[in-house]
């Protein structure tokens, strides 16, 4: 039986660093990284090549490059592929994301940045990220806008806005409790089961999710020891919940 040929590049181990073009489609660069990676240089040398395009794009090594950088060399050891498109953002994009989807490096922020420059919705999110993320955090910021949404679709690019408005709505309200209580008594677990009732039913019931929230508010100013347990928290806010249909139906 005749075996498939995988295609293969070519390496150079002096591949000059000026001729490198950098991708702006990657996650940012944190220069903490590069110069922690300095020292592994040092005492191990190029264990592992950056992974370039035909026409220099750089679509794996992004860390590294600046590293070298760092350290003044002017040559990189570099793998050279010749079947990726680079020219084309979406084929370029793709590449690095199938690279990176095992790498804990990379943050959901980072995916968020890097489908945004193509996906309006990833970018409504990614803007969004931009406003809140001081005050909330980028798991939840996503929930507001894909529900529970799957890690795998997610990371592809695939995820998609479920309610817009139910998204905002979420925002600003959860945004303004952590203003009011800060994040210590506003907790992300809690945030993240707000989000989940919210989301809990095709049909959002805003008059209970301004029920729930008046009463979050009120289990914040007293600091409610449950609070502190997620098991708690959910079992106080579920009961809460039926309390107010119990007498809404009545």
């Amino acid at each position: 039986m005749n075996k498939q040929e995988i295609k293969r590049g070519d390496y150079n181990a002096y591949y000059p660093i000026s001729e490198l073009k950098m991708a702006t489609v990657n996650r940012d660069t944190v220069i903490k990284h590069a110069e922690n990676f300095k020292s592994k240089l040092n005492d191990y040398g190029w264990m592992m090549p950056i992974v370039v395009s035909s026409q220099g794009d750089v679509i794996e090594g992004h860390h590294r490059i600046e590293s070298a950088k760092l350290l003044k060399q002017k040559t990189i050891p570099a793998y050279i592929v010749f079947w990726i498109d680079t020219n084309k953002e979406n084929e370029h994009l793709d590449c690095i994301i199938n690279l990176n989807n095992g790498n804990k490096a990379w943050t959901n922020a980072d995916y968020l940045k890097a489908f945004a420059k193509q996906n309006e919705q990833y970018s409504i999110v990614y803007d969004a990220y931009l406003r809140y993320n001081k005050l909330l955090s980028v798991g939840n910021i996503i929930n507001c806008f894909f529900g529970q949404f799957s890690s795998s679709k997610f990371k592809k690019g695939k995820a998609k806005i479920k309610n817009i408005k139910l998204a905002y709505y979420l925002l600003e309200k959860l945004s303004n409790l952590v203003l009011k209580h800060t994040k210590s008594r506003i907790q992300a677990f809690s945030i993240r089961e707000l989000i989940s009732i919210a989301y809990s039913k095709e049909n959002v019931d805003y008059n209970v999710m301004d029920y729930i929230l008046s009463e979050y508010n009120e289990m914040a100013e007293i600091n409610h020891p449950k609070l502190t347990s997620i098991t708690e928290f959910k079992k106080h806010i579920q009961n809460k919940i039926t309390i107010y249909r119990n007498i809404r139906n009545n």
